[in-house]
Parts: structure tokens; C-alpha cells; sequence
């Protein structure tokens, strides 16, 4: 049942499940026979941090909070509550409803424990810890290669590193036919339960990757690269440049690019450009799997005041190996 006042607060009898609650909501899309997500007495709202307690609005008593997916941390609103399918089972904890009812580990990483900023690292560490190591398994290059040999395109960009110091190791697979859309949900939530807002399934995929095995990735609109070439040299001193997130930045001579045959496409290791990137309309894809020298990623994301989860992990290091094992190693080039 439901009940608008004149300054647009809506008085929702509301059905627990156990009892029928009032609740006071001043979302503008609440209307009548809507499955929705409540917060009742004493429950945490995430974006917030605040407990729900009984308060009294207009003289009568609202006993909880219908919720959005911006207060609960789970995405952006749209229009306001966040409204279920209706054959959504009344009084289900929500954590069973979205299929979250999963445990998650928050664990704190020192610097100098760069292997273990993936969940194949963090398993390897548990195999030792508990003296089974000969049962701890990584999928291998050849599973990988059987993986990707129905993808492969033809014609991947040549690629050449002119500054060896600064790149050690460059691998690469363009992939045709791409469909970019959005991620299936049983993705989207796992980046959201560690703390990644879902973009697109493309950017998507290289994140969840990055997480499983420790190795950044970044991928480019390939048909945007000029010359089908990939160049890896430093910036010129005051080089301007577009990066993903909008803002034209000023680099040094210090700054290791990633580079077409005409232009810089991305600032290596640290944040993709505006003039490569991934969007609705991209229907191949260049994947970069490298190692760069981890000093000279530290001291570019400080330059530039770019946090990102690339450089954090770059900066510390990472397997150089796992370049070939996420790339499949179908254009690779080695310092």
C-alpha cells in the first residue's frame, strides 16, 4: 500500500516477509506492488556507514529504509529505489537474492610482497603455508594457446621497443569479432565484491584477469591503432597528452608511451589514452600484456598523481613470465 503526501514523501506499507512494516520513502519512482530492498532496524547502510533506527516523519513512524543501489554500494541509481523482478521471493536476505552470499577476505599486502597481489598468488602462498605446493596448479601456455587459437586475427601490429631499459618485455594478441556490451552479472559481481565498478565487457575481462593472475592488462581499439605498429619509447620534455580519464597531462622526457606509427596511444603501465579506448562501437581489440621497469611506472604515476591498479602492481613488479601465459604470446618482444 501506498500513500504520497504533499511534499512527496511516500507512506509504503511495506511486507517484511514476517510483518507488514510503514516505511517512509521519498524516492520518486516508489509506487505500489514493487519488490524492493529494505533496510530495517539496526541494519548498516554501506554508503554511510549510518544504522537504521525508528524516526518520525510528519508525526508518523517510519520503521526502516527502502534502499537504492548507490546506498548499498552495488551501482549507480537509476531514478531511485532499486526495484527487483517480481517473482523475487519475499523476506530473501538480499545477499541470496543477488547471489552474493559469498565470504570475502580483505587482506593488507606489504610492498615487498608484489606476488601476492592476485588470487593465484595469494593461493600459492597458502599452498606453501600449508606445505601442499605439489597440488597448487596455474593453468599453463598451453592451455592458453588452445584457448585463444580460434580468436587469433590476422595481420597484429609489429612491435618494436626502442627503449629496452625502460620495457623488458612486450607481448601482445589482437582479437577480431569483438560484441562489446555489457558485462553478464555473475562478472559484474565479482569485480564489484573486490571493489571495481563494471564498465564494459572488454575493460572487464582484462580487470578480472589482472586480479586472477597478478599481470595488468590493457586493451586498445585496435582498428584505432595507425600503421597496424607498436612503438614502446619515451615522451619528448612538455609532450602533451589525452589520457582515459579526460585530462590532458604534461610529460617529460622520462615518461615511458606506448605508440602507434603516428601517435602515443597510452602512457605505459599506467593509464590508457582517450584516443585508443575501448567504447560500444569497438569490434577488435589489441591486448598488451608487458613488463616495465618498475622504477620508472613508480616515479610516472607520482609525476602525474595517477593512481591506478596497473601502476600499483607494475611499480612493485611484476612475473615477467605471466606475459606469455596472458597473452598467449602471439606478438611478442623482448629487451
Amino acid at each position: 500500500m501506498l500513500f504520497r503526501s504533499a511534499d512527496s514523501l511516500s507512506v509504503c506499507t511495506v511486507d517484511t516477509g514476517n510483518e507488514e512494516s510503514i516505511i517512509i520513502c521519498g524516492a520518486p519512482n516508489v509506487d505500489a506492488g514493487q519488490t524492493v530492498i529494505v533496510a530495517q532496524f539496526g541494519a548498516i547502510i554501506p554508503n554511510g556507514g549510518f544504522s537504521i533506527g525508528k524516526r518520525k516523519l510528519r508525526g508518523i513512524e517510519s520503521n526502516g529504509m527502502i534502499c537504492s543501489k548507490h546506498e548499498l554500494q552495488l551501482g549507480e541509481d537509476d531514478g531511485g529505489i532499486w526495484v527487483l523482478p517480481n517473482d523475487t521471493p519475499i523476506g530473501l536476505p538480499l545477499a541470496d537474492a543477488l547471489g552474493m552470499d559469498d565470504i570475502y577476505l580483505e587482506i593488507g599486502i606489504t610492498p615487498n610482497r608484489a606476488d601476492c597481489l592476485s588470487h593465484m598468488g595469494l593461493a600459492r602462498e597458502i599452498a606453501c603455508f600449508e606445505d601442499n605446493i605439489k597440488d597448487f596448479m596455474i593453468p599453463g601456455l598451453a592451455e592458453s594457446e588452445a584457448v585463444y587459437a580460434t580468436h587469433r586475427a590476422e595481420g597484429n601490429p609489429t612491435v618494436t621497443i626502442q627503449d629496452s631499459d625502460l620495457c623488458h618485455r612486450y607481448a601482445g594478441l589482437k582479437v577480431d569479432g569483438i560484441n562489446n556490451g555489457e558485462s553478464p552479472d555473475w562478472l559484474k559481481r565479482r569485480l564489484e565484491s573486490i571493489g571495481l565498478r563494471p564498465k564494459n565487457i572488454v575493460v572487464d575481462a582484462s580487470n578480472y584477469v589482472m586480479f586472477e593472475t597478478g599481470q595488468p592488462l590493457h586493451t586498445f581499439d585496435a582498428n584505432l591503432i595507425a600503421g597496424n605498429s607498436i612503438i614502446v619509447k619515451r615522451s619528448s620534455d612538455n609532450q602533451l597528452y589525452e589520457t582515459l580519464d579526460g585530462k590532458t597531462r604534461t610529460l617529460n622526457g622520462n615518461v615511458l608511451l606506448i605508440c602507434d606509427a603516428e601517435k602515443p596511444i597510452a602512457i605505459a603501465g599506467v593509464m590508457g589514452g582517450k584516443n585508443s579506448e575501448i567504447t560500444e562501437q569497438t569490434t577488435s581489440v589489441f591486448i598488451e600484456s608487458a613488463y616495465f621497469q618498475p622504477s620508472s611506472i613508480r616515479k610516472t604515476a607520482k609525476m602525474l598523481g595517477i593512481s591506478s591498479d596497473a601502476a600499483y602492481r607494475f611499480e612493485r613488479g611484476v612475473d615477467r613470465k605471466s606475459t606469455r601465459l596472458n597473452s598467449s604470446h602471439t606478438v611478442i618482444s623482448y629487451a
